[in-house]
């Protein structure tokens, strides 16, 4: 019979008297008198405040820097956006170490999303409207529903590894060059501030005038070092103490230990390329072949896929076997695996085998979950002792795509 794919489709005052009381009395003209004159130094006017002495922008900015990029972690609170001028701004609650390592919280449309990000992987827990809203179609959606799945910068609105890790985030920012050469006082929610023009339209760093720490920032377009692009970020920022630190790193070993590997993974969008063939010979032996491409053709990186065979008959039973591989975006993979019956008889005897495939992704193997937990054992250590360790893949990876 034909081949069978199955796949389950998208749905889309108080008001108070007042009392008063009136108390007659002799009422005495009097004047008012200037008694001021009386004084020391009295009669003489007020000297006028010296203005503020204007303060160099730069060497300010460059102080602020050099300690944001020593930050074992910051914590960054505001919104961000994919690109400049995107409909889709996404209020953000993350905490991010100098290696990457970052969880959190992103928000869309009014759903919430966990966010988790270690050795340049990316990922995303959160309901199945927020996925929806993404986009996002694949051969296993349905298991996307409050489990973790790797996913992209533009799920995200933006990878937090490469953006946001501190030494990054101080040389992106010491990257743009000022617009003015004088900082300008300003009371940024009550707090005395000293605020950077940057050239650009609306690229702007507030410091903190007591602690000379980055305060807030506000970039058009936050593009590190070898990126083409860049999110729109509005984002106040903080260091993050030790017990956050830990705090971070612990959960994030935690969930790589237990969820991480049950990960299915949404970057690219899975699908069959034409139909696939099942063919079956003597014994009966089955062979089920397919090629699988980049639906979507907007994916990113590369995505582990597998492919489950089951063929059935009534009388003789199932036999299954599976297939996988890597897929990368805009690309095709070819699968094709082989079950066989081995019926022996003495009498010649024909089977009708039905069989059917599905198709799934992972978002961490085996093997990169052993990678990925040795990588942040040494993060773990090297950030709390004030040096982050690079990620074995940091430079290999495509930034979380």
């Amino acid at each position: 019979m034909a081949p069978v794919s199955h796949f389950r489709g998208r749905r889309a005052r108080r008001s108070a008297l007042a009392a008063t009381s009136a108390i007659a009395v002799l009422g005495l003209t009097a004047c008012s008198i200037d008694l001021s004159s009386l004084r020391p130094g009295g009669g003489e006017e007020e000297p006028s405040p010296e203005p503020a002495e204007p303060v160099a922008a730069a060497p300010l900015l460059e102080s602020a820097l050099a300690d944001l990029a020593a930050y074992p972690a910051l914590t960054a609170t505001g919104q961000v956006a994919e690109t400049v001028g995107s409909s889709e701004v996404r209020d953000a609650s993350l905490t991010v170490a100098d290696t990457g390592a970052t969880s959190g919280t992103i928000r869309a449309n009014s759903v919430e999303a966990d966010v988790l990000a270690a050795d340049g992987k990316l990922f995303i827990r959160a309901v199945e409207d927020f996925w929806l809203d993404q986009g996002v179609f694949g051969p296993d959606f349905d298991d996307f529903n409050e489990n973790w799945v790797r996913s992209s910068a533009a799920q995200a609105g933006l990878n937090p590894s490469t953006t946001l890790a501190p030494p990054e985030l101080s040389a992106t920012l010491a990257a743009i060059e000022l617009d003015s050469e004088e900082a300008v006082e300003e009371n940024l929610d009550g707090t005395l501030t000293y605020r950077i023009d940057l050239a650009g339209e609306r690229n702007q760093v507030w410091i903190n005038a007591e602690t000379e720490q980055v305060q807030r920032i506000a970039i058009e377009e936050l593009v590190p070092e070898g990126a083409e692009t860049g999110p729109q970020v509005r984002l106040d920022l903080a260091e993050a103490d030790t017990a956050a630190v830990e705090e971070l790193y612990d959960g994030i070993i935690t969930t790589a230990e237990d969820d991480l590997t049950g990960s299915r993974d949404a970057r690219i969008e899975v699908g069959w390329d034409g139909n696939p063939e099942m063919n079956c010979e003597d014994g009966p032996n089955c062979t089920w072949s397919g090629t699988v491409r980049d639906a979507g053709g907007d994916g990113s990186g590369e995505v582990t896929v597998r492919m489950d065979v089951t063929f059935t008959n009534a009388d003789i039973g199932e036999q299954t076997c599976d297939d996988g591989g890597t897929l990368e975006a805009g690309a095709t993979l070819d699968l094709s695996c082989s079950a066989d019956y081995n019926i022996v008889s003495s009498t010649q005897q024909s089977y009708t085998i039905d069989g059917e495939a599905q198709l799934s992704t992972r978002g961490l193997t085996g093997g990169q979950q052993e990678e990925m937990l040795t990588a942040l054992a040494e993060q773990r250590e090297a950030t709390l002792a004030g040096g982050a360790a690079p990620s074995e893949e940091e430079s290999a990876e495509d930034g979380g795509n």
